[in-house]
């Protein structure tokens, strides 16, 4: 009903600007041209003449874009100094939002950045990134149409409102397009594979001022081949670690891995049920047992260092000139992006993770109307009467089934967005009045989706053999199918004008009101809901609206002096009101120096996944089971030792009552133009976060969960006497009074602090050497003074860690990050070298109780492969090297020459060097779950890249 009603509303808004356009158009003439040269820049809502504002803004070209050497905007958003932990990637094979790429300014998540086009919101992607925080895709946004990007880097609240936390990227698409301009490229990797394809054409066609209207449409096509993790070789890709002092070999398949109970095997061998030990095995034709054991039986994970994925982009847009230089403009746009996501295969047997036990799987089965439970199945076993099995009794299996393969997510999103605007002067203020509607449906495939209740009964009627039947994929793991989405529609009004004039210059004031709601609506497949079949059954459903009245004032009060103040209040129907000021200062006591200042607050609205209805299902960590081990004392009679340090589930769940995320920022500059041609500024910031939204785990502990769900009771060792000095006990089997733990609920929670502070430093310089041609440069550098959380009273600095790991791909917090690219011009020719560093950084994650390089080498068991060290005490010295994760420095050049008027060709190296990644044994977000950062670091993986192309005008 409510989407119903503001889709109404904003209908009658689109209705009543066209008829007021409509109204005032009449043939524009000599003297009633509409006003091309104004300039608005993100992190004011006032126009002016001068760029440089007291909030730091780094300004990207749509030169600065292709002089980059990539062809799509989320490869040079990733390399912005000021993105750091919490990025996301499309590489990433195991994140919430598949087939999404977001960026993280300050490293505080992509839920603290919000992403602008033409200073309107943009829809969210469906998927939330940890099931938890919206943010805004930026894959698929057409690079042809853009004619520069804005990052405020420095909170924007009281301009923009929730999100702007971090920071803002306003992405400001051409205002207007005569002619037409088609580009064609294609690019491989030194490997050859990887090749990606991109055809992009923008037609335009009336003048603005001489016609009275423009018009344009911009289409862009990419299309990018897969890299496979096999393919690519060096430290990252390195699977087997047994060549050093406790390394292991986790390789699939491979024997001696002390955290494998037993290996994988894509041939299969049984378990012997007659001995209590399992051994010796019966292995099935393929492999055996001292093949397994010299390590001739492994086999590849098929993981993807880079997805396939393809991207086609359409934007029109329709300018109109009315009366009295007021101007109508309508932006609609659909953007489809497909991309694939691989993960590990859920088919491993009869040990691949379970609620508790051991063998089998259990699932826990939850979703919107559908409490969680258990749905547990045995392990698979081979019955005693095939011909495979010589014991004469069903046997437990031990097998990966291959033609299952891994889990696969194919992901294919198409966003709508339409726009009206209108603007114009009245009254003697200048009006701009806009409305939209958003959408974006997502089509969800997952394929390796494992039953097991299916392949028991396909083995027991004989209509799979493992190790002979090769096409069980479609009925042990049926395709399933769901489609999310998410809903954005806005509507706002603001004007401006100059009320008087000091002494420097005028005194400018604005003032708005906006209106947006918003809804997502994503559900899994009800195969995993009910449990039926091996997945996560995460769910997210619900919608906010927001009412928001700002305004600023900007006031030069002497020509070396400039004041500006802006306050917002934004009331959702969620939580409540927040109000968010922000000021600025900027002076110049001299021309070729100036300072600048600001302070404000910000705010993220609890989004709708920690406000609305969700769940999703986590890994908690170890605890004590309270009625089994209470205490966690073990070795007292009735204790049930087994349960004294239980893997306890975590069912995260959402929070009605949160309050928003707020934040005090802080920023102090300094900009020095000695020369026309040379500007350099360093700009100090301080962003502290309160009130964080975290999981009442981490707040708490474990044992702070509001319901403990217990599956059936087991027999269990029970201790029949209680022993001292660490001696073992006397134990009986038993049936447990009670269930065993299965799981524990823990709602979202404000309880977070965050702190970071940094430096920013933007040089750019540009030089006429008469014959020899121009030169410019630029640098951009962000070092991270400090990055602190504070959990439960206890306060991490994590800069430079690891840390905090648990969120979106564990990227790492670098302290450095920066770019450098010259260009040379000559005689219609360009070239372009570009260097991008990040810096090193620690794999430890004090807030995650990583605290040494020892713990986190062998505790690391979130990577899909788990731990690599068995945590040999001390630390071999051959482990010192992988302690860090060491600097990565890549090299991209790009070239154009202008061949005549209307043709130009160019051609660029991304990776030119062909630098690896470097080793991160730590994180869980590498493509092709290899160790190394997919966020931050892909090139790496890549390699050297080639890209050749050819623009033509007419």
């Amino acid at each position: 009903m409510g989407n119903s009603r503001a889709r109404r509303r904003i209908a009658t808004a689109i209705a009543a600007i066209l008829s007021a356009a409509a109204h005032a158009q009449q043939a524009p003439t000599a003297e009633n041209k509409p006003d091309l040269e104004t300039v608005t820049i993100t992190g004011s809502l006032l126009k002016r003449t001068d760029i440089e504002t007291p909030s730091p803004v780094q300004v990207i070209t749509s030169d600065d874009l292709k002089d980059s050497g990539y062809t799509n905007l989320s490869d040079v958003l990733r390399n912005l100094s000021a993105n750091g932990q919490g990025a996301l990637g499309q590489s990433f094979g195991q994140a919430f939002a598949s087939g999404g790429s977001g960026i993280a300014l300050r490293g505080l998540t992509v839920g603290g950045t919000l992403t602008l086009i033409d200073g309107q919101r943009m829809v969210a992607f469906p998927l939330s990134d940890d099931n938890q925080r919206s943010f805004v895709d930026i894959s698929a946004i057409p690079f042809n149409a853009i004619e520069n990007v804005e990052v405020l880097k420095d909170g924007g609240s009281a301009e923009y409102g929730a999100d702007a936390i971090a920071g803002v990227v306003n992405i400001k698409l051409k205002k207007t397009f005569v002619g037409a301009e088609i580009t064609a490229e294609g690019g491989t990797s030194y490997k050859r594979d990887g090749t990606g394809y991109h055809l992009a054409g923008i037609f335009g066609t009336g003048d603005l001022v001489n016609d009275g209207y423009n018009a344009y449409v911009a289409i862009d096509f990419h299309k990018t081949d897969a890299i496979e993790a096999s393919s690519r070789s060096g430290g990252f890709a390195n699977l087997d670690w047994s060549g050093l002092p406790g390394g292991i070999n986790t390789t699939p398949g491979a024997a001696g891995n002390p955290y494998v109970t037993y290996p994988g095997s894509t041939t299969g061998y049984l378990i012997n049920p007659n001995t209590a030990s399992g051994q010796p095995y019966s292995f099935l034709p393929g492999c055996s047992q001292a093949a397994q054991n010299a390590n001739q039986c492994t086999f590849a994970f098929p993981g993807l260092i880079q997805p396939p994925s393809e991207q086609t982009n359409v934007l029109a847009k329709f300018t109109k000139g009315l009366a009295n230089d007021w101007l109508f403009s309508l932006t609609g746009s659909v953007f489809v992006s497909n991309a694939e996501q691989v993960a590990p295969s859920s088919s491993s047997n009869p040990f691949p993770g379970t609620a508790y036990g051991s063998g089998g799987q259990t699932n826990i089965a939850f979703g919107p109307g559908v409490p969680p439970h258990l749905v547990s199945y045995p392990a698979i076993t081979l019955p005693a009467t095939s011909p495979l099995n010589p014991y004469g009794v069903p046997a437990n299996l031990v097998y990966n089934f291959a033609d299952v393969g891994p889990q696969i997510t194919d992901v294919s999103t198409t966003t709508y967005r339409l726009i009206a605007d209108v603007k114009g002067s009245l009254l003697g203020w200048d009006v701009d009045a806009d409305v939209g509607a958003m959408y974006a449906s997502m089509s969800v495939k997952q394929f390796g989706d494992f039953s097991y209740g299916a392949a028991q009964t396909a083995i027991n009627d004989g209509i799979y053999v493992p190790g002979f039947t090769n096409n069980g994929g479609s009925y042990l793991a049926p395709e399933v199918s769901f489609h999310p989405s998410s809903t954005l529609d806005i509507a706002g009004v603001q004007a401006q004008r100059e009320v008087a004039q000091l002494p420097g210059g005028p005194l400018g004031l604005a003032v708005g009101a906006q209106y947006y709601y918003q809804a997502q609506n994503a559900q899994s497949a009800p195969s995993l809901v009910d449990g039926t079949q091996i997945g996560d059954p995460v769910y997210t459903i619900g919608s906010q609206s927001n009412v928001a009245v700002f305004t600023e004032v900007d006031a030069q009060i002497f020509k070396m002096l400039e004041v500006d103040g802006a306050v917002r209040y934004d009331h959702y129907n969620t939580y409540g009101g927040t109000a968010t000021p922000k000021f600025g200062v900027k002076f110049a006591p001299i021309d070729m120096l100036t300072f600048r200042a600001t302070w404000g607050k910000g705010f993220r609205a609890p989004s709708i996944s920690e406000s609305g209805q969700s769940g999703e299902i986590f890994g908690a960590g170890a605890t004590n089971d309270p009625v089994l081990c209470p205490g966690g004392v073990q070795n007292v009679k009735g204790t049930f030792n087994s349960q004294c340090g239980v893997q306890l589930i975590g069912y995260q769940v959402s929070n009605p009552n949160l309050k928003a995320v707020t934040s005090n920022n802080l920023s102090f500059g300094v900009i020095f133009e000695p020369l026309s041609n040379f500007n350099v500024s360093v700009d100090w910031y301080k962003i502290r976060l309160t009130n964080d939204i975290i999981s009442q785990f981490e707040a708490g502990g474990l044992s702070d969960y509001t319901a403990l769900v217990r599956g059936p009771a087991a027999q269990q060792a029970q201790c029949t006497a209680t022993t001292t000095g660490g001696a073992a006990c006397p134990t009986q089997i038993v049936t447990t009074p009670v269930g065993l733990a299965a799981f524990a609920e823990y709602p979202y929670v404000n309880a977070g602090i965050t702190q970071t502070e940094g430096i920013d430093i933007d040089m750019r310089t540009h030089w006429d050497l008469g014959a020899i041609g121009k030169v410019k440069a630029q640098l951009t550098w962000t070092r991270v003074l400090e990055y602190n959380e504070t959990v439960q009273g206890q306060t991490f600095d994590l800069a430079g860690t690891h840390g905090p790991s648990g969120i979106s791909g564990d990227t790492g917090n670098p302290k450095d990050r920066g770019t450098l690219s010259v260009t040379w011009e000559r005689s219609g020719a360009s070239l372009t070298v570009s260097e991008n560093y990040t810096g090193p950084f620690s794999i430890t994650d004090p807030s995650a109780g990583l605290d040494t390089c020892q713990i986190a080498l062998s505790d690391s068991a979130t990577s899909a492969y788990g731990p690599r060290f068995t945590g040999l005490t001390p630390l071999p010295a051959q482990w010192y090297p992988y302690c860090t994760v060491h600097k990565f420095v890549e090299t991209n050049l790009y070239a154009n020459y202008t061949v005549s008027s209307h043709l130009s060709v160019h051609g660029s190296v991304t990776n030119l060097f062909n630098a690896n990644a470097p080793v991160d044994l730590q994180t869980y977000g590498g493509g092709g779950e290899l160790a190394y950062d997919g966020a931050l670091e892909q090139d790496g993986a890549v390699g050297r890249y080639f890209t050749v192309g050819a623009t033509y005008k007419f």
